[in-house]
């Protein structure tokens, strides 16, 4: 059951003048699937209204007018500040280990550790920033910030690069054992590593979000551009990783480090020049307070009224003050009724309000803070689900570099294929595949189906996750095909015992299908799950939401090192599945089939949960909301400006 009907509160100043609440009541009017997945054309434009309908506003604070703010007028732009600032990036990690041991003078072991260090900060970030966007700071500001300190971060480790006192001395040659980077030397490079990672992984979410927020939710035609937009924010990062393998590393190899970094450096502020040169055109949402407190109010309220029962759904707090109305409300829903405790009205919340004037949010919160709450607890059974996906696309940059540094790396007679630079087949499927899936398969697919994305985000990251399957077989029969070649080839007995693999007889080209199917499943799976945890989570949380998201990244690399160990642990009798040195003695084929299983059983998984889901429901309106009338100097200089606004 899902009800959009509660009983109304009108103000904190006249709650307490009731034993309880009365029983008004108001309807909120609903959109049904006919009304979602009305077919959008140019004729209907004539019937949009002027100002947005989601309550943005504009930079002045005043109502979002729709013809000047927004849109794709403004989201290109941080689309350019995205594919300059993953440039910069991946120009800054992509190559970094090299730095570490050729530069630096670091081990492979000490350089190994560092990375993974560095890059555990950089995934736990988003959380950073996404709490700072979604309270106080505003996903604007918080991506300015954070901007300013990503291209320092960069700045500081091209200063590193070209400052000889910054660096050891070059090795005169590889009999003599390298002079070790002083720990000033090291030091200064790890300040430069650090702000540039934190900052870079804090600014995703912020920035990420407000490009989405660029397009109206409540208007057909931009809630339909907005699925477009998530398709392209995620090529952005593509192109960008792509442009940094392909011209920047290679300028860092063959000229210059100092020329690399300093690229890198500028390609960040030219991103952050982007970003806010179109700060004018932006559509802000009104901050909703601290992120986390509301959650924690939640949990907190209902631990408190634990024991109490709820009889009637219908009674439950909602604001209906003014102020409230500038806010969307959420309809209420039957899952985790636990919950709804916290939005039992009590005579010790009587006794608050006639005491202090207003509601203790630590004993009772409204419906929909209650709600979002609940949206979040609703999306982690499909996070959980896109783990094992993760795990599968980690293979990519480990076991399938190691798996074609043992092949036939030949190409157009002595040219060679580098291994690690098999993964263009993937990056250039996506851009390719993006391109293709919205021009091409959406409007196919809408006029099918006749919803506006072509299908659900959940169909759609089902099919993602269908396709990692077939990845996954693919890879095992390709192994399979290569540890034959070494057995024809007699390797496995003149190359027992060496400790590097020895190449097969066997193209490389051989792994271009699996680098293929999991592009063309990230497509399916990543962009979905962006686009789905920004549509079914409130506006105050969808920061939040993001950088859970994001996060499925780090827990995929941290379940394949589990895997991997725990793998070579209970295969050793039989020989090691992944050998650490001579992978022509392993099995690595049976590594892949039990991945393919997993990935079979966690489809199922998500089946399951996407049966069980029930889809954010919010309230509909006609008419724009109630902005704030813009702050004039006066307001502002004596403190009285509430505006509010999202940056």
């Amino acid at each position: 059951m899902t009800s959009c009907s509660y009983s109304a509160l009108l103000s904190a100043e006249d709650v307490y003048e009731y034993h309880a609440p009365d029983g008004q009541a108001y309807e909120a009017e609903k959109t049904d699937n006919s009304q979602k997945n009305e077919d959008v054309n140019p004729a209907n434009t004539s019937k949009r209204t002027e100002y947005t309908l989601d309550g943005t506003l504009d930079w002045n604070g005043r109502p979002a007018h729709r013809s000047t703010t927004g849109g794709w007028k403004a989201a290109k732009y941080i689309i350019a500040e995205q594919v300059f600032v993953n440039l910069s990036y991946f120009g800054l990690c992509k190559n970094l280990v090299m730095y570490l041991t050729t530069v630096m003078h670091q081990g492979n072991a000490d350089a190994s550790n560092f990375i993974t260090n560095w890059l555990g900060a950089v995934f736990i970030a988003p959380f950073l920033g996404a709490f700072m966007a979604d309270s106080n700071c505003g996903r604007y500001w918080t991506t300015f910030v954070f901007s300013a300190l990503f291209g320092i971060g960069v700045l500081l480790v091209a200063i590193s690069t070209y400052v000889p006192s910054l660096r050891p001395p070059q090795c005169p040659s590889r009999d003599v054992k390298c002079e070790s980077a002083t720990a000033v030397q090291s030091t200064f490079l790890t300040i430069g590593l650090y702000v540039a990672g934190i900052a870079n992984g804090a600014l995703t979410p912020p920035v990420t979000v407000l490009g989405a927020d660029q397009f109206d939710d409540d208007d057909p035609i931009e809630k339909k551009e907005r699925s477009s937009y998530f398709n392209w924010i995620y090529q952005a990062i593509t192109i960008g990783a792509m442009g940094a393998a392909v011209a920047i590393v290679t300028i860092q190899e063959d000229l210059s480090w100092g020329l690399g970094m300093t690229i890198s450096a500028g390609l960040a502020f030219i991103g952050m020049f982007f970003f806010v040169f179109a700060s004018k055109l932006y559509r802000f949402h009104k901050l909703e307070g601290n992120a986390v407190m509301r959650i924690a109010q939640v949990m907190v309220a209902a631990t408190r009224k634990i024991f109490l029962p709820v009889t009637d759904v219908n009674k439950l707090y909602e604001e209906t003050d003014p102020e409230s109305t500038k806010r969307r409300k959420i309809c209420h829903t039957d899952d985790y009724k636990i919950l709804d405790k916290a939005a039992l009205w009590t005579p010790e919340d009587e006794m608050d309000v006639h005491s202090g004037g207003k509601i203790n949010h630590w004993s009772l919160c409204c419906v929909t803070q209650v709600e979002e709450v609940k949206s979040v607890l609703r999306l982690l059974p499909i996070f959980c689900t896109t783990i094992i996906y993760a795990t599968v696309y980690m293979q990519m940059t480990t076991i399938f570099v190691v798996q074609g540094a043992g092949m036939d790396t030949r190409m157009f007679g002595s040219f060679k294929i580098p291994s690690a630079s098999l993964s263009v087949v993937e990056q250039i499927t996506i851009v390719i595949g993006v391109v293709m899936y919205d021009k091409w398969l959406v409007p196919v697919l809408r006029r099918y189906t006749g919803h506006p994305k072509g299908f659900t985000d959940l169909k759609r990251m089902g099919v993602g996750l269908f396709l990692s399957i077939l990845s996954m077989v693919v890879s095992a029969l390709v192994e399979a095909k290569r540890l034959q070649a070494a057995r024809d080839s007699n390797l496995l007995q003149t190359h027992l015992h060496d400790d590097t693999t020895t190449p097969v007889p066997l193209s490389i080209l051989w792994l271009i299908p699996q680098y293929f199917l999991i592009g063309f499943s990230e497509i399916f799976v990543f962009i979905g799950l962006l686009e789905m945890f920004y549509d079914q989570c409130p506006e105050s949380l969808r920061s939040v939401s993001n950088a859970i998201q994001l996060f499925t990244n780090a827990a995929g690399s941290y379940l394949s090192t589990v895997l991997v160990t725990l793998v070579n642990k209970f295969t050793r009798s039989d020989g090691e599945w992944i050998p650490n040195d001579n992978l022509n003695t392993g099995h690595v084929d049976r590594f892949y089939w039990l991945l393919a299983v997993l990935s079979l059983i966690n489809f199922v998984l998500f089946v399951l949960c996407a049966m069980r889901y029930k889809p954010l429901e919010m309230e509909h309106y006609d008419t724009p909301f109630v902005a704030d009338e813009p702050c004039d100097d006066d307001q502002r200089a004596y403190g009285e400006c509430h505006d509010g606004r999202d940056k």
